[in-house]
């Protein structure tokens, strides 16, 4: 039998280019929110910087722990998990219209940020030790164990957190052989289960149903429209439409282009990097996210032991989707929804789940188990 790794031949045989590429996208991210910041009475580019640290930390404190480990506690993870989501009902604070963090003295939690990891962990294992998910039948508990979270985070309400799911589930799913046929017919029940939904009488927010329509009319000269729910969409459009390609830099400059932008410092700061390193510096997040979820997608084609091999697949799958979605809301693609920028936005709970997540990417990659199995997921 094959002895456990001890931490330090973790720590060797980590992959250091990738850990140090999330580092990357983290002060990419300080400096980005700097400008963002100025004007503000909060400085959130200290906030930002404290937590990019902490969050190195606990991703290196994650090899501690061999990854298959966490997956066994799935399930005392995933309890963990539901009981953060149902207690910030009770006594979660938030902000205008949501309340989606719980006071723990000066640290706002949000529970729906650490849920992502979770369901990943989750359903890493429970696909990992059952077959059924390669019927159409089988599909009901892969699914059930998704929406639970899912409606949790919707009743926030926290609509752009709960879709994120959706994706990351599918591909999972697929991934680990589910038939695409099946998929397809589950993907097209829940699209008219959707719209259904959006007529049906206090499922949704009226002020989320309200985004949906700005976002089908952004093009219309109402002016009591662009005032509304299209103010932001308005503004963040003008800084992008505007910006050279080099960018204005990060002095007064670039502030001034973004001064009247609300949510600049998160969930917009897209349009920020984008007045301050202009198209050239889109192409370099671009190119920086591209090559993260690579080297991610390297190491789950590296490893063939199942659970490690999705852990690896579910993580790249949320980067990606959270990326697409939030800079296709800053620039109408999409409907705007609260989602942040990863690794770039304000805000220690999104910025130390992507720490946590890519902490156990790390993990698969250093401690992978020989599997003698015929196919990947026999």
């Amino acid at each position: 039998m094959k002895r456990p790794l001890t931490l330090g031949e973790r720590l060797r045989r980590a992959d250091w280019f990738l850990l140090g590429m999330g580092v990357l996208l983290a002060l990419f991210g300080v400096l980005i929110v700097s400008v963002a910041s100025q004007g503000q009475r909060v400085d959130y580019a200290w906030g930002q910087l404290r937590w990019t640290v902490i969050g190195t930390a606990v991703c290196l404190l994650m090899l501690a722990i061999p990854y298959r480990s966490v997956v066994m506690w799935r399930y005392v993870l995933y309890a963990g998990g539901i009981a953060l989501l149902l207690l910030v009902l009770v006594v979660g604070r938030g902000g205008k219209t949501a309340n989606r963090w719980l006071q723990l003295g000066s640290f706002h939690m949000q529970p729906s940020e650490l849920m992502k990891v979770i369901l990943v962990i989750m359903l890493a294992g429970f696909i990992r030790y059952q077959e059924t998910h390669k019927t159409f039948r089988g599909l009901a508990w892969p699914f059930a164990l998704t929406l639970v979270p899912m409606l949790l985070i919707m009743k926030q309400p926290d609509l752009g957190t709960a879709l994120l799911l959706i994706p990351t589930l599918f591909v999972m799913l697929w991934v680990a052989g589910a038939r695409a046929r099946h998929l397809f017919t589950v993907a097209g029940a829940g699209l008219a289960a959707a719209v259904l939904l959006f007529f049906t009488p206090g499922v949704l927010k009226e002020y989320q149903k309200d985004r949906v329509r700005a976002f089908l009319l952004q093009d219309s000269q109402d002016k009591s429209l662009i005032q509304g729910h299209n103010h932001q969409l308005h503004h963040s459009k003008i800084v992008v439409a505007n910006a050279s390609v080099v960018g204005a830099g990060f002095g007064d400059d670039a502030f001034e282009q973004v001064r009247y932008l609300p949510e600049r410092h998160s969930d917009f700061i897209f349009p920020v990097l984008v007045a301050t390193m202009g198209h050239m510096g889109v192409v370099i997040l671009y190119g920086c996210y591209a090559l993260f979820v690579l080297l991610v997608l390297r190491t789950a084609m590296r490893v063939r032991e199942p659970s490690g091999r999705l852990l690896a697949v579910g993580v790249a799958t949320l980067l990606c989707f959270q990326a697409l979605i939030n800079m296709g809301m800053t620039v109408g693609l999409f409907p705007i929804v609260g989602t942040p920028l990863p690794f770039l936005s304000a805000g220690g709970s999104s910025l130390l789940t992507f720490f946590i997540a890519l902490g156990l990417v790390l993990n698969v990659g250093a401690d992978s188990p020989v599997e003698f199995g015929r196919g990947d997921f026999d």
